[in-house]
């Protein structure tokens, strides 16, 4: 006698269940999607080849480069930065690190040294995030190392690929941009991941923590406004939390990082530079830039942010928090409050630009705000999955060391979906991811004309010391390469920078 279909189905459901479960696991999810992020890298970093400084980093950095065309001494060229950090503090702006990394740009030691500003940026974001998220979920929720490496893949190919078009080239390809914002962002991500080890680290290891968070955390209290003020927030919950869960003595242990954190933002928020800067800026009272920062982080989260493929990718990290829940005793209670908390977090980092100048425009500060928003959003769907699992869960683990069926599928549908719905993104919309943008202007040859005359340019420029050098107007700009150029006024900001930066008399670009 035949049996029912529906037995069939079953049997035949439970065959593709069971290999399923075999080919995601937690160390085969965490190679695959490092993997697809790595590869959705090299596309960044291969243009990065025709990468040439402009704006900042030649008015900024003039100052380190003739030190060094002077005496080819990589301390003097530091000492050098040193003191425009300093000169800056006292005159302009309280950012004394950020300063300081604007003041030594790549190109003061020769112009193609400047391609390693998209490889530090990247490498600086990858690995600080990862470390970040290694220190919370493995040693804060007991989760294996494989998994929180998963979660850390997909979050930096959100922040990476995903990252709004007006930022990608002021956060990975303008070095006085993103190290004024990327880089000490990134710091900040190391700061907070030093606090976590230094808690529940032993022995040597908590010292090495606590004297490397104490000097990186004075150095992200002294970088840009926006990293700092989060960073003031987030260190003042967490002093709160480690005091209320684990009590006081916990807590004292990070005073000296603490104290040093809040040491270097004290100095750059009571700068004498800042109150110069201020008058000719035309910023928001301090009230209405809170107000209006609440709005538009609403604003952009709802309208600019969360595109379908950050949706997905969300969607992709829930069974992984699910499973990572099902290992840790933590009761993830209060999830509303939390989401809430992440959000005024990241709305908090648009306060200081929206008091300073009164919006948001700039690439570099959309960038590192959706960086945040990125960072915040996975955090809280992990936090609202752990709540759930406890709430409607009765099951303490997952089998054994395994994702759950239903957890397989649920990756597999989200992997599929994002390959299928990113090629039909793509061919209407090529610059819709970065590493996309990347291809297009590769392919269309457009990077390497840019690349070519921005060389025939440093070469006139080198030739023509103490002369009048004009040069040719730029045919070709590249989405991720290009953001600004010189003019064809010779007392232009830029066209001055230039000039000092190579020792000319004066540049300017051929009218048409």
């Amino acid at each position: 006698m035949r049996k029912p279909l529906s037995e069939k189905w079953k049997k035949a459901e439970s065959r593709v269940s069971g290999w399923i479960i075999k080919i995601i696991t937690p160390k085969s999810m965490a190679v695959f999607t490092t993997v697809v992020y790595v590869l959705s890298v090299i596309p960044l970093l291969w243009i990065a080849w025709y990468n040439y400084p402009s704006a900042d980093d030649y008015s900024i950095g003039s100052d380190c480069h003739q030190i060094w065309a002077a005496t080819g001494n990589v301390f003097a060229v530091l000492w050098q930065g040193v003191v425009r950090a300093a000169d800056d503090w006292l005159h302009w702006m309280g950012y004394f690190t950020s300063n300081f990394l604007m003041a030594v740009p790549p190109n003061a030691f020769g112009e193609r040294f400047y391609v390693l500003t998209t490889w530090v940026m990247l490498a600086m974001l990858s690995f600080s995030t990862m470390y970040l998220f290694r220190s919370v979920f493995v040693k804060i929720f007991k989760a294996d190392k494989w998994t929180g490496h998963s979660v850390s893949m997909l979050v930096l190919f959100a922040s990476v690929q995903c990252m709004c078009p007006a930022g990608r080239v002021e956060a990975f390809y303008w070095y006085s941009g993103a190290a004024n914002y990327i880089f000490v962002h990134s710091m900040s991500l190391f700061f907070f991941g030093l606090l976590v080890s230094a808690v529940y680290d032993k022995g040597k290891k908590r010292i090495w923590d606590l004297a490397a968070a104490s000097v990186i955390g004075f150095f992200t209290g002294g970088g840009n406004q926006m990293t700092a003020l989060n960073g003031a927030v987030v260190v003042l919950a967490a002093a709160v939390l480690i005091t209320c869960n684990k009590g006081w003595k916990v807590c004292k242990r990070l005073c000296i990082p603490m104290g040093l954190f809040y040491l270097g933002f004290i100095l750059n928020v009571a700068a004498p530079g800042n109150w110069v800067r201020a008058e000719g800026a035309s910023g928001m009272n301090p009230v209405k830039a809170v107000l209006v920062s609440l709005y538009e982080c609403l604003d952009r989260v709802m309208g600019d942010w969360t595109t379908w493929p950050v949706l997905v990718v969300m969607i992709g990290l829930v069974p992984l928090f699910w499973y990572m829940a099902g290992k840790t005793a933590y009761r993830f209670s209060n999830p509303l409050l939390v989401v809430f908390f992440g959000y005024c977090l990241v709305a908090a980092m648009m306060t200081p630009p929206l008091f300073a100048v009164g919006n948001m425009e700039a690439g570099r500060l959309q960038a590192l705000t959706f960086l945040m928003y990125v960072l915040v959003f996975s955090l809280c769907v992990g936090y609202v999955t752990g709540w759930a699992r406890r709430r409607f869960s009765d099951r303490s683990a997952e089998d054994g060391w395994g994702f759950s069926p239903e957890s397989c599928w649920c990756l597999a549908g989200c992997m599929v979906f994002l390959i299928i719905g990113s090629v039909l993104t793509i061919v209407p919309e090529p610059h819709y991811y970065t590493f996309s943008s990347a291809v297009t202007d590769l392919a269309s040859g457009s990077a390497r004309a840019y690349g070519d005359a921005r060389k025939a340019r440093m070469e006139l420029y080198q030739k023509g010391t103490g002369e009048s050098v004009e040069v040719e107007a730029l045919k070709e700009h590249p989405v991720l390469l290009y953001f600004s150029d010189i003019r064809e006024d010779a007392q232009d900001w830029e066209n001055e920078g230039v000039s000092r930066f190579y020792g000319l008399k004066e540049v300017t670009v051929k009218k048409e």
